[in-house]
């Protein structure tokens, strides 16, 4: 049998998803699904494939509310500044019309972005230039590397990747925090932020707990 491409096997993948979704036992879903959506999570994540939070967490389809960028980044809030209209607009979307009430922040071993933002050169980096999108945009994450190269310093080149990759998702909960709609949803206790980092590997996933100020396994086998 001649292998599928690419294409072809997102085109299979369908079928079988079609068979699946026009079965009786979806009835309720479709009917409800054509005329709304309510996930109570919005989930921003890295484009990364391997990454994909709906897998992660077998959420069903509408359980959560997904954007996904080069290394799950959020940059600061800052008013009238819409230069990043698209992620705000999500962001905003999420809290004001959808009401979300947890926003997770997932971050992930082997980022290829943190890699671009602790290259120490441009030769070490993927491009170089001055159309070099990948650095204008990770360098939104330069205080997760200064905070990691000042505490580190003597530590090897991926341990600091690793650092800054878990470093960075806080950042991005610092700048979440900073958007008005989503610093009032908190206030209110209608909004809870969280910050993930799921290392490919090993499948573990890790969560930030703040009164310990460390990452700790989201879930252990008894």
């Amino acid at each position: 049998m001649p292998k599928m491409d690419a294409y072809e096997k997102l085109v299979e993948g369908y079928r079988e998803f079609r068979s699946s979704y026009l079965d009786k036992e979806f009835e309720a879903y479709r009917e409800w699904a054509s005329n709304t959506q309510s996930p109570k999570t919005l989930i921003i994540g890295c484009s990364d494939s391997r990454v994909n939070p709906a897998i992660l967490t077998h959420a069903g389809l509408g359980e959560i509310f997904v954007v996904n960028n080069v290394a799950n980044i959020v940059p600061p809030y800052e008013a009238g500044d819409h230069r990043h209209m698209s992620l705000g607009a999500a962001i905003q979307y999420a809290v004001n019309h959808i009401h979300v009430e947890h926003i997770i922040v997932m971050g992930h071993s082997g980022c290829g972005g943190i890699a671009a933002l602790m290259a120490g050169a441009d030769d070490d980096r993927h491009d170089a230039g001055a159309d070099d999108y990948i650095a204008d945009w990770v360098s939104i994450l330069k205080p997760a590397k200064d905070a990691v190269i000042e505490d580190s310093a003597n530590s090897q080149p991926d341990e600091l990747a690793c650092l800054c990759e878990m470093e960075g998702t806080l950042v991005s909960i610092q700048n979440l925090a900073g958007y008005p709609w989503v610093r009032d949803a908190v206030k209110q206790k209608a909004l809870t932020l969280h910050a993930w980092y799921f290392h490919i590997e090993s499948g573990e996933l890790l969560s930030f707990h703040p009164d310990e100020g460390r990452f700790r396994r989201l879930f252990r086998e008894n």
